[in-house]
Protein backbone atom coordinates (compact mmCIF):
# COMPACT_ATOMS: atom_id res chain seq x y z
CA UNK A 1 0.00 0.00 0.00
CA UNK A 2 1.12 3.34 -0.16
CA UNK A 3 1.79 5.66 2.27
CA UNK A 4 -1.01 7.95 1.71
CA UNK A 5 -3.41 5.47 1.88
CA UNK A 6 -2.10 4.20 4.94
CA UNK A 7 -1.74 8.07 7.00
CA UNK A 8 -5.62 8.73 5.11
CA UNK A 9 -6.68 5.71 7.16
CA UNK A 10 -4.91 5.50 10.17
CA UNK A 11 -4.92 9.24 11.42
CA UNK A 12 -9.09 9.40 11.03
CA UNK A 13 -9.33 6.62 13.32
CA UNK A 14 -6.68 7.83 15.88
CA UNK A 15 -8.85 10.89 15.94
CA UNK A 16 -11.89 9.05 16.24
CA UNK A 17 -10.59 7.32 18.98
CA UNK A 18 -9.23 10.35 20.86
CA UNK A 19 -12.46 12.20 20.72
CA UNK A 20 -14.51 8.76 22.32
CA UNK A 21 -11.65 8.91 25.14
CA UNK A 22 -12.44 12.61 25.67
CA UNK A 23 -16.16 12.31 25.46
CA UNK A 24 -15.86 9.25 27.96
CA UNK A 25 -13.33 11.44 30.40
CA UNK A 26 -16.36 14.49 30.30
CA UNK A 27 -19.19 12.02 30.51
CA UNK A 28 -17.89 10.39 33.88
CA UNK A 29 -16.72 14.35 35.49
CA UNK A 30 -20.09 15.88 34.91
CA UNK A 31 -22.32 13.05 35.39
CA UNK A 32 -20.93 12.37 39.24
CA UNK A 33 -21.16 16.18 40.09
CA UNK A 34 -25.23 15.59 39.54
CA UNK A 35 -25.38 12.51 42.18
CA UNK A 36 -26.77 14.51 45.06
CA UNK A 37 -28.89 17.13 43.39
CA UNK A 38 -30.46 13.28 41.59
CA UNK A 39 -30.90 11.84 44.81
CA UNK A 40 -32.51 14.75 46.49
CA UNK A 41 -34.72 15.36 43.72
CA UNK A 42 -35.40 11.60 43.84
CA UNK A 43 -36.31 12.24 47.96
CA UNK A 44 -38.56 14.74 47.09
CA UNK A 45 -40.77 13.33 44.73
CA UNK A 46 -40.11 10.36 47.26
CA UNK A 47 -41.33 12.27 49.90
CA UNK A 48 -43.51 15.13 49.13
CA UNK A 49 -47.18 15.37 47.46
CA UNK A 50 -45.16 16.60 44.40
CA UNK A 51 -44.36 14.05 40.87
CA UNK A 52 -42.83 16.81 38.47
CA UNK A 53 -39.81 18.93 39.31
CA UNK A 54 -40.05 22.09 37.19
CA UNK A 55 -37.42 24.43 38.58
CA UNK A 56 -34.41 23.86 41.11
CA UNK A 57 -32.72 26.37 42.95
CA UNK A 58 -29.69 26.21 46.34
CA UNK A 59 -31.12 28.08 49.41
CA UNK A 60 -27.99 29.24 51.99
CA UNK A 61 -29.31 31.31 54.90
CA UNK A 62 -29.91 28.60 56.88
CA UNK A 63 -27.37 25.84 55.77
CA UNK A 64 -27.05 24.36 52.19
CA UNK A 65 -30.59 23.30 51.19
CA UNK A 66 -32.04 21.99 47.54
CA UNK A 67 -35.45 24.10 46.69
CA UNK A 68 -37.92 22.28 44.18
CA UNK A 69 -40.49 23.94 42.43
CA UNK A 70 -43.26 21.68 40.59
CA UNK A 71 -46.61 20.17 40.94
CA UNK A 72 -48.25 17.55 41.78
CA UNK A 73 -50.51 14.97 39.90
CA UNK A 74 -53.31 17.82 40.10
CA UNK A 75 -51.22 20.32 38.62
CA UNK A 76 -51.13 22.54 41.62
CA UNK A 77 -47.79 24.22 42.61
CA UNK A 78 -45.82 23.40 45.33
CA UNK A 79 -42.44 24.09 46.84
CA UNK A 80 -40.16 21.39 48.12
CA UNK A 81 -37.34 21.75 50.33
CA UNK A 82 -33.99 19.34 50.99
CA UNK A 83 -31.93 19.49 53.59
CA UNK A 84 -29.05 17.33 52.84
CA UNK A 85 -27.56 17.12 56.70
CA UNK A 86 -30.72 16.05 58.21
CA UNK A 87 -32.14 13.82 55.01
CA UNK A 88 -35.51 15.22 55.56
CA UNK A 89 -37.38 17.42 53.08
CA UNK A 90 -40.51 19.91 53.69
CA UNK A 91 -43.34 21.00 51.35
CA UNK A 92 -45.80 23.69 50.95
CA UNK A 93 -48.05 24.57 48.41
CA UNK A 94 -47.25 27.78 46.40
CA UNK A 95 -50.78 29.11 47.07
CA UNK A 96 -50.33 29.57 50.92
CA UNK A 97 -47.35 32.07 49.86
CA UNK A 98 -47.42 35.48 48.54
CA UNK A 99 -45.89 35.54 45.03
CA UNK A 100 -42.52 36.94 44.90
CA UNK A 101 -43.73 39.69 42.52
CA UNK A 102 -46.14 41.06 45.33
CA UNK A 103 -42.95 41.17 47.95
CA UNK A 104 -40.57 42.62 44.99
CA UNK A 105 -43.38 45.28 44.08
CA UNK A 106 -43.24 45.97 47.83
CA UNK A 107 -39.43 46.63 48.38
CA UNK A 108 -39.75 48.99 45.65
CA UNK A 109 -42.06 50.86 48.02
CA UNK A 110 -38.84 51.08 50.32
CA UNK A 111 -36.43 51.98 47.31
CA UNK A 112 -34.93 48.33 47.60
CA UNK A 113 -34.26 47.03 43.50
CA UNK A 114 -34.91 43.08 43.70
CA UNK A 115 -31.40 41.89 41.82
CA UNK A 116 -31.47 38.00 42.93
CA UNK A 117 -34.86 36.35 44.88
CA UNK A 118 -34.30 33.05 46.11
CA UNK A 119 -37.24 30.80 48.54
CA UNK A 120 -36.22 28.73 50.98
CA UNK A 121 -37.25 26.79 54.39
CA UNK A 122 -35.53 28.09 58.00
CA UNK A 123 -33.98 25.71 60.21
CA UNK A 124 -31.74 25.47 62.96
CA UNK A 125 -30.11 28.98 64.31
CA UNK A 126 -31.71 31.04 61.52
CA UNK A 127 -35.12 30.49 63.03
CA UNK A 128 -34.14 31.88 66.09
CA UNK A 129 -33.36 35.39 64.03
CA UNK A 130 -35.76 34.96 61.17
CA UNK A 131 -39.66 34.52 63.08
CA UNK A 132 -41.27 33.10 59.99
CA UNK A 133 -44.72 31.83 60.48
CA UNK A 134 -44.28 28.80 58.47
CA UNK A 135 -40.48 29.14 58.36
CA UNK A 136 -40.90 29.42 54.41
CA UNK A 137 -38.69 32.89 54.02
CA UNK A 138 -37.47 34.38 50.76
CA UNK A 139 -34.19 35.77 50.66
CA UNK A 140 -33.53 38.80 48.66
CA UNK A 141 -30.54 40.26 47.34
CA UNK A 142 -31.15 43.85 46.01
CA UNK A 143 -29.62 47.49 46.12
CA UNK A 144 -30.81 50.56 47.72
CA UNK A 145 -28.85 53.57 47.13
CA UNK A 146 -26.31 52.27 45.43
CA UNK A 147 -25.60 49.74 48.52
CA UNK A 148 -26.44 45.90 48.07
CA UNK A 149 -28.89 45.09 50.60
CA UNK A 150 -29.86 41.27 51.29
CA UNK A 151 -33.76 41.22 53.16
CA UNK A 152 -35.31 38.48 54.15
CA UNK A 153 -39.37 38.31 53.64
CA UNK A 154 -41.91 36.19 55.07
CA UNK A 155 -43.08 34.49 52.11
CA UNK A 156 -46.54 33.48 54.06
CA UNK A 157 -47.72 36.83 54.48
CA UNK A 158 -45.33 38.90 53.26
CA UNK A 159 -43.42 41.32 56.00
CA UNK A 160 -40.17 42.18 56.49
CA UNK A 161 -38.51 39.76 58.78
CA UNK A 162 -34.68 41.06 58.80
CA UNK A 163 -32.70 43.40 56.57
CA UNK A 164 -29.18 44.28 56.01
CA UNK A 165 -27.20 46.89 54.26
CA UNK A 166 -23.10 46.39 53.21
CA UNK A 167 -21.54 49.64 54.13
CA UNK A 168 -18.94 49.42 51.44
Amino acid sequence: MRTWKIWAITVPIILVMIACAVLAWLWKNVSTNWAPEQQAAQYVLDHTPMSHIDQYEVFTASGLEDVFEGTDTFGHKWYAFYIPAKHTSYSIAANELVPQSTVEQSLLKDNIHTQTCTIGYVTGEASGTLHANADVVYEIRGSSLGKTTFVYVDATNGHILWRYQLSA
